[in-house]
């Protein structure tokens, strides 16, 4: 850590000279907006002020049905399920620096199927200290009850309920900016304390050996050619560490990549990089996982009125399969928001994510289609609509049960 500081002051004290207060970013990407984030300003919610604070509280009420819940390949069940979830976002309004904070809650309730209701929630805290012009200090906690879904790959198949865990997320970093530079730098600490499970007998599924702490440190710097096009390198690494000595899983990695970041003319931005990573097992029976890395996020706007997304990722996931060191997750997603009316955005989207298995003999291609729509009705409420199919599809020797489902969801957003 006292290295980490250090380059932190140094970094700063560089390029603090160069900077530009209150003066436009060479490395901001807002020329556009997207169709999704654009809200007509007769239709933005006000809010609320405590003290110096901006109080923004929402709640949002879903009617979900779909025809297989607990994502089998026969024996399909279907139900209808209602989500509430209440939120309180604060954000300071300071002149300069910055303190947000978050409050949420999601309970859902089936009709039929009474041992999948869950109640999760989420409180968050971050903070950003400004140092001189855009740069900067900034941190935060997180902590949240969650449950894993049914479609989740990690997600034991034998469980009556939905497996809880709890997820508590610290971060720290600085950001260090001058005119064409700059570097940033965070350490982030995720802790995972998954609850045992029980089965249609009364046995216990143990999940506790899956508990694991993950340290993430990132660094990047970035060099900027013009106001729109920036190179960077940047490195990922982790240590995970898994509390119980008997899951065996314990590994560092890597994740060292090049990239550009852009944002050309009216028409495109976005971000991609490419790269190699790989993970190392303390436990020798594990095969250590490696290979080519890359991250795309590009935007095309062909007119004001519609938004076309590209995202693809490559990376090494954790899996509590016996024999298998961890698999390898590549997604690719293609989306279009087209904005019918100022008050009515259609959307739809396909996406395709393959993971390979890493010492075990399966793949899995999962397969997700998309229609829905948003449609402002004030800057009080707003309707949501949905359809999503998806399908999986397992092969390989330890292969799973492929499934199919078809989900709707209407749902009611209040905000003020």
């Amino acid at each position: 850590m006292k290295y980490g500081a250090s380059l932190l002051v140094v970094s700063i004290a560089l390029l603090s000279a160069q900077a530009a207060q209150a003066q436009q970013s060479n490395f901001s990407r807002d020329r556009n907006i997207a169709v999704g984030d654009r809200i007509p300003t007769e239709y933005e919610p006000r809010g609320l002020r405590w003290g110096v604070f901006d109080v923004s509280p929402s709640l949002d009420v879903d009617l979900n049905s779909n025809d297989n819940i607990f994502y089998d390949a026969v024996n399909e069940q279907s139900d209808t399920y209602v989500s509430l979830r209440p939120e309180v976002r604060i954000a300071s309004d300071w002149g300069r620096h910055q303190l947000t904070g978050l409050l949420r809650a999601t309970t859902t309730s089936y009709s039929k199927y009474g041992r999948e209701n869950t109640s999760s929630w989420e409180t968050a805290v971050a903070g950003r200290l400004d140092v001189h012009g855009n740069s900067n200090i900034f941190g935060g906690v997180n902590y949240s009850k969650n449950y894993e879904p049914r479609y989740d790959p990690s997600s034991p198949q034998d469980n009556v309920e939905p497996i809880q865990y709890d997820a508590v997320v610290t971060n720290i970093g600085f950001v260090a900016e001058g005119n064409r530079l700059r570097f940033t730098g965070s350490i982030t600490n995720t802790d995972l304390d998954y609850k045992n499970g029980m089965d249609a007998s009364g046995a216990v599924v143990l999940q506790d050996y899956r508990d694991y702490s993950r340290v993430e440190y990132k660094g990047r710097a970035d060099y900027a050619f013009s106001p729109d096009t920036a190179l960077y390198v940047v490195y990922l690494g982790n240590n995970r560490d898994y509390k119980q000595s008997t899951a065996g899983r314990n590994s560092k990695g890597y994740d060292a990549a090049v990239g550009a970041s852009f944002d050309l003319t009216n028409l495109i931005r976005g971000e991609a990089q490419i790269g190699y990573q790989k993970q190392e097992y303390d436990n020798p029976l594990f095969a250590d996982v490696d290979g080519v890395s890359f991250f795309g996020n590009i935007e095309y706007f062909p007119t004001q009125l519609i938004t076309v997304s590209l995202d693809t990722s490559r990376n090494i996931q954790e899996t509590p399969y016996i024999g298998a060191s961890g698999y390898t997750s590549t997604a690719s997603s293609v989306s279009v928001d087209y904005e019918l009316l100022r008050t009515l955005v259609l959307s739809a989207s396909y996406g395709f994510t393959t993971d390979d298995y890493n010492g075990l003999d399966r793949k899995d291609d999962r397969t997700e289609f998309l229609l829905g729509g948003r449609y402002l009705v004030n800057r009080h409420v707003v309707i949501r609509a949905g359809y999503t199919y998806s399908e999986n599809k397992s092969k390989g020797s330890a292969a799973i049960a492929g499934y199919k489902d078809n989900a709707f969801k209407v749902s009611l957003g209040l905000q003020y």
